[in-house]
Parts: structure tokens; sequence; C-alpha cells
């Protein structure tokens, strides 16, 4: 879990001011090897799901370090892969409702697409009848961090049912389809292998009806610790609960066939803290409150899931522990960073420094209060530099229409 020196902050801080995400590319490496290491004994592709973060500069590293391709959910996350210099058979769509037209576009590029209902499939076959899709279905095992990010329960909205599997083959069969994979995704931020076990079952089991498939797609979701204090996952727990179930296909299939992998925050979470600086401390009715320079509009994750993000205090870290509020400048009750954490005593003035916020951090970002989004630097080596600008006023107003 990346956190930098108090040097080094505050140099980045005088720079380019708070608040400021700042990325280890080290770490986004280390990250890579893990997940490569652990699936070694397979064949497998990993695909990293840019919706976790999209800065260009941290997607060439990750391409770098030896991750495959893009697993992307938009036209525009596909075209950010194709800039990048991925090749369209790098490159897997797994949209969420998509217009015909996104359809349409995404299929003239010979980009793979990985639909989840009968409506799209039946759309795609209309569009592009003979040509190869792969199909997300609904495993019936869902886990996640919160139920907010758990995927793959009978009720979420994701993929195609168990029950509607015998409607997929007929879509096939009229518009000669190939189903080249079958997908799912059982949510985002999974620590149990058997877990992870039952999925790919599923997978397997919906597989045999497709012989002809390419690849099996596990999706990603392997669960990043968020607390300093406790132990990462094992990933090679994880590899050995599937080999099984694995060598049972492949055995019925009469074929090796393909893995692939789509992590997204596992890659790049631990990587980034977002700096803030303390603004204002107030006490009231008993609790410490320490008000920051940021909001929800920087990190979304602790006001839309209840996510913890530890908090260190750079500029006080031998300071006596309290119990204090982390809040934001936003203008909502939700505008909390941390309901109550023991931190070094938190001083106006004081630089804070927001853990694992590489993941659905940035990427999340919005305009809300009429707030910029917050500039990016990456440490690469002895190297320190910007990586995206801080948005000013005329940049987010430039969008509208002549209004003066």
């Amino acid at each position: 879990m990346f956190i930098p020196a108090l040097e080094q902050a505050r140099k980045i801080t005088d720079e380019y001011g708070t608040p400021v995400f700042v990325t280890d590319a080290r770490t986004i490496r280390k990250k890579a090897d893990t997940l490569l290491d652990a699936f070694s004994a397979f064949n497998v592709k990993i695909f990293y799901a840019v919706k976790a973060n999209y800065n260009p500069h941290i997607v060439k590293i990750i391409k770098e370090s030896g991750i495959y391709g893009i697993d992307a959910v938009s036209p525009n996350e596909v075209r950010l892969a194709l800039d990048l210099g991925y090749q369209k058979d790098r490159i897997i769509f797994t949209p969420s409702n998509p217009t015909d037209e996104e359809i349409s576009g995404i299929g003239k590029l010979g980009v793979l697409q990985n639909l989840g209902s009968l409506s799209e499939l039946r759309r795609f076959g209309k569009l592009f009848p003979g040509e190869s899709v792969s199909i997300r279905i609904c495993p019936e095992v869902g886990a996640g961090e919160t139920a907010k990010v758990t995927t793959g329960q009978s009720e979420s909205k994701f993929g195609v049912s168990m029950a509607d599997l015998d409607a997929v083959e007929k879509i096939r069969d009229e518009y000669n389809l190939r189903i080249a994979g079958v997908h799912s995704h059982i949510g985002s931020g999974f620590y149990d292998p058997e877990v992870f076990k039952k999925s790919v079952e599923a997978v397997c089991s919906v597989a045999e009806k497709f012989p002809d498939l390419d690849f099996l797609d596990f999706g990603g979701g392997f669960g990043v610790e968020y607390r300093p204090e406790k132990d990462e996952i094992n990933l090679k727990d994880f590899a050995e609960a599937i080999k099984k179930p694995m060598a049972d296909f492949e055995k019925k299939n009469g074929k090796s066939v393909e893995i692939r992998i789509e992590p997204g925050k596992f890659l790049v979470s631990q990587s980034t803290v977002l700096l803030a600086k303390v603004t204002t401390i107030k006490k009231k009715n008993g609790i410490k409150f320490a008000g920051l320079d940021s909001g929800f509009y920087h990190l979304i994750r602790p006001a839309m899931y209840d996510a913890y993000h530890h908090i260190v205090n750079l500029s006080n870290p031998d300071g006596e522990k309290e119990f204090t509020q982390i809040v934001g400048n936003v203008c909502e009750t939700c505008d909390i960073f941390n309901k109550g954490i023991e931190i070094a005593e938190p001083r106006e003035g004081d630089i804070l420094a927001i853990l694992t916020a590489g993941g659905y951090g940035s990427s999340m970002s919005s305009n809300y209060n009429l707030r910029g989004t917050a500039p990016e630097v990456l440490i690469n080596g002895d190297k320190i530099f910007l990586t995206k600008k801080r948005q000013a006023y005329n940049q987010i107003m430039d969008c509208f229409t002549d209004y003066k």
C-alpha cells in the first residue's frame, strides 16, 4: 500500500497544490506481477478493467507490465484502448444496456462484444449475422464489499439468467452466431476463493453448451485490502481453487481453453493516495471534525458505498491519536471520508493522505457544487510529473451553449 513520504508529499503539494491524486508506478507493477504469477499455471490472459482508472499514463504502465488487454464498458473506453495502441483482439466490450448505435459502432470496429441480455444478443445478430460474440451470464453467485457492488446474484441487473440459456441457443442458431466466450462477474471486492470457485463452476456448466468457444471469462473483483493492518489476499489460493473445475471442464471439452480475468481496482487501488489539506477543525457535541479542501466529488466511495479508506496525517505523524471525523467541503451530510478514525492530531494546514484511492477515485469524480476535478501526479522511479491538470472553471463551463 503506497504512502508517500512527507518530503515527497510536500514537494508535490508545493508545486501542484491540494487536493491532488498521487500514483506510484512501482506499486502497479508489483500488482501486475502478483496477478501474472498467481495464474501462471493456466492459459490465461488478463484484461484490465479500465473503468477503475482510465488515466492514460496509468494504463500505459499497466500495458508495459505485461497485462494483455483492456476490458471496456463504454465506446469511449474502447476508443482510449485503440488510441493507446491496443489491437482490437486485445479489447473486449462488456456494456450495460447498450444502444443499437453502440452495438453497431463497436461491431464495425471489429471488437468482440460480451453481451448480457437476450435483447442485446438478438440486436447484435440482426446487425452482424454470422459473427462471433461472447455472452455474459448471471452465475447466481454474488459477492462484493457491499450490496451496491455485488453483481452476480440472481436478482441483479447483470447477465443472462440460467433460465434463458435455451433462448440464447435459439438466437445463436437464428443468426448463425458463434459463441466465442462465456463470461461472469460476481462483484467488486470478494475475498473467499470458494465463492470464486462457484462462479467458475457456473461458467463451465454453461460453456458445455458451446463446444467451439475460445475462452472462459471469470471477470474481476478480487478483494483489495483498505486497512494497512490487514493481510492481503493470496491470489494463489484463488488459482488453486479453480484447478479442479477447469480440469473437469477441459476433460469434457476435449481441449485446453483460454481463461480471461478482468481485474480493475486490484491493479490500481493501492498505488494511489489523495492528498488533501485540513482547512477547518471543529468540535461539536463531543465530536471532532477535520474539514478538508476536497469532497466526494473527488472520492465518492465512502459516501456512496460506506467504503473504508484509511487516512494518515503526513504533517503530524507522531501527534497524539485522536478520534476524528474526516469530512469534505460539499454541502451534503454524506460528504464524509471516514465516519471516525484514530488519527494523529489533525491541525489546520496539515496534509492528510487518503489511501487506496486509485480504483474508482478519479474515474468517478464529478463537478458537483461546480468544483473542478483534481490534478494527478505520477511517481515513476526518480521522476515525478503531472499527468492530469487541475480543472478550471472555464473548462467545466465550456460544454454549455452560449449563456452570456
